[in-house]
């Protein structure tokens, strides 16, 4: 018997946290977690990785729907949503990035890039607009947009900065990092 779909995303979403946590975590630490028996985690993801793997292209699936809702036709109120929009995804981002393991993982790199192209074109429409400082790259702001929301959620978890803060906090820091 299988495990139904409604079970299986509170499954990821457990294990996610999980992951983020501690990156060596096991199964059993994840079934552990999410309440389950090792023996049902196994019938649905059969080894670490396989698990590893359907957390990633949740988290893709999660941040596409983030880029793809927050960019619209103006890019500095786009930029804003889209500030808003990543910061709750902190944990996602980590995951994505702090897991070697999934470096290994072709297909996943290649909808990374899926994602992030839209997301790159959108910063390019941003420098054209002159809400960047010349000679910022696209790239460049893609990455320092990752950086400011990861570290936002980071400073909300940790209990430095209040949540309602945190999406402006990390929008000023952009902006004053690579803004105009």
């Amino acid at each position: 018997m299988s495990v139904p779909q409604r079970t299986a995303k509170s499954i990821l979403e457990i294990a996610a946290e999980v992951l983020v946590r501690d990156a060596t975590a096991s199964l059993a630490q994840v079934a552990a977690a999410a309440g389950i028996g090792r023996t049902t985690l196994h019938k649905r993801y059969p080894t670490r990785q396989h698990l590893l793997v359907a957390v990633a292209e949740e988290s893709l699936d999660i941040l596409d729907r983030a880029v793809t809702e927050a960019i619209g036709d103006d890019p500095g109120e786009s930029l804003r949503d889209l500030v808003d929009a990543l910061v709750p995804l902190g944990p996602r981002l980590e995951f994505l990035l702090r897991q070697p393991s999934l470096d290994a993982e072709p297909e996943l790199q290649a909808r990374w890039v899926q994602v992030d192209r839209p997301l790159t074109e959108f910063m390019g429409r941003v420098a054209e607009a002159g809400l960047l400082r010349p000679g910022v790259a696209p790239w460049w702001a893609v990455s320092s947009l990752y950086a400011v929301a990861y570290t936002a959620w980071e400073g909300v978890a940790l209990g430095k900065l209040a949540p309602l803060d945190a999406a402006g906090l990390a929008y000023g820091t952009l902006m004053g990092g690579i803004g105009r």
